[in-house]
């Protein structure tokens, strides 16, 4: 793949969100409380309108008496232990606030800074590239397993992968370099792309999107994609997610993990009306859907997303793409914040490819604002943007990138308040310039 822009059978879908255990464990929690306040009316008095209004108005607050004191039959209430205390507990709670309520996580978080490199680079430059990873400040690698044009370029386990005929193993020793790279300390990322797919479709059509005349829809590209509102392709790609963990990997990053922008999508028939809601229930449905089957498998989930649905909700509408909704579920979100990828004047940059420092800094405290309400609220991925170490000769202005133009950007994401990152570069060419030694 050239360096220029990334994004230019039936199933049983089981989901294991684990919500119900969690508010029948809030009901036994509930039921044990209750308990004690029967144990307490058997002393005195109990009044159940004064307790629901502190609860509501906070412990400091002087509550408004609507009734007078009211005693408590104890047999009653022992009669029905869960009674108005679980009414008035649950009363507001949501099934997505209990969203993996009763997910113990015993992963431990590593922080990334990595290389995107395809099997081409692997097979060829094994050793070049653990010495890369020993002698600078880089930690980690992300490897595609299912790569651009939809082939799985792994051995699987899987039969449902297996039947699909969709593989094409690439990787002269997969094990032997799983191996190695755990031997070097190494951060296993398996990147996965999502719905632009020209394989899969290919032997399965029903993954496919359909324009009006019946005929698979395929982009200025060729390629045809995935309709990400059929979940039969949320578990496909999520089984791709279970064979990376079972691989060993550490991590699992989704891309293309959005709707094609291209002006066909007018013409093709979802069978609903392809509103920017439906689209942003269908991604952030996936997600949801990829986290909730893989975290209990130990691995870590990201989703790669464009940098400028940071800051523009056009954007963010036409591929689907709610950054923050995302970001309720995931483990990383990873913005492509390529100064390459954004028009002249954007953030009062005349060529932001010439600014990397600016473009990033800039981009990544739109990101601080833009999560500020995920992190008030305990919900929040933390953002680990891809930089770019390329050369966009095909932007007027543009600037070469090496070793200061790749420190720009991380210093620029440092000084933003992030600590991850992730360089790409499509011909895995990479040197020790601007990668400082630990």
């Amino acid at each position: 793949m050239a360096n220029k822009s990334r994004y230019g059978a039936n199933l049983d879908v089981r989901r294991a969100s684990g919500t119900r255990r969690a508010i029948r464990k809030r009901q036994l929690l509930a039921a044990g409380i209750s308990l004690l306040f029967c144990i307490a009316a058997g002393f005195g008095v109990w009044n159940l309108t004064k307790a629901e209004t502190v609860e509501k108005e906070g412990a400091g607050a002087t509550p408004e008496v609507t009734k007078g004191v009211t005693q408590i039959d104890e047999s009653e209430t022992l009669a029905n232990p869960h009674g108005l205390y679980t009414e008035g507990y649950l009363e507001g709670l949501t099934e997505d606030d209990l969203w993996m309520e009763d997910f113990e996580d015993t992963r431990t978080p590593t922080e990334v800074k990595a290389v995107y490199l395809t099997a081409d680079v692997i097979n060829r430059r094994l050793d070049d590239i653990l010495d890369l990873l020993d002698t600078t400040e880089l930690n980690a690698v992300v490897i595609d397993i299912k790569n651009d044009d939809g082939f799985i370029v792994v051995d699987t386990e899987s039969e449902y992968l297996d039947n699909l005929g969709n593989k094409n193993v690439l990787f002269n020793d997969f094990e032997g370099v799983i191996e190695k790279f755990k031997e070097h300390g190494v951060y296993l990322i398996a990147r996965i792309v999502c719905f632009r797919d020209l394989r899969s479709v290919r032997a399965n059509e029903s993954f496919g999107v359909r324009m009006k005349d019946g005929s698979l829809m395929k982009d200025n590209s060729g390629y045809t994609w995935m309709n990400p509102l059929n979940e039969e392709t949320w578990e496909y790609l999520t089984e791709v997610g279970r064979e990376a963990a079972k691989l060993g990997f550490d991590e699992v990053n989704f891309d293309y993990c959005r709707f094609s922008t291209d002006g066909k999508m007018a013409d093709a028939d979802f069978g609903v009306e392809l509103t920017t809601e439906v689209k942003m229930d269908a991604i952030t449905g996936f997600v949801k859907y990829a986290c909730e089957n893989l975290k209990p498998l130990g691995v870590f989930v990201s989703v790669d997303v464009f940098g400028v649905v940071i800051s523009s909700e056009i954007d963010a509408a036409a591929v689907g793409q709610s950054y923050s909704d995302m970001a309720k579920y995931l483990d990383y979100i990873c913005p492509m914040v390529y100064p390459s990828h954004y028009g002249r004047g954007y953030y009062n940059l005349d060529v932001p490819d010439a600014h990397p420092y600016e473009l990033i800094y800039n981009s990544m405290l739109d990101s601080k604002r833009k999560l500020s309400a995920n992190v008030a609220s305990g919900r929040c991925a933390d953002v680990r943007p891809w930089l770019q170490a390329f050369t966009a000769t095909w932007v007027p202005g543009h600037i070469t990138y090496g070793g200061p133009q790749i420190r720009d950007q991380i210093n620029g994401t440092y000084d933003a308040g992030y600590s991850g990152w992730l360089l790409w570069n499509a011909a895995g060419n990479y040197t020790k310039d601007g990668l400082l030694q630990e």
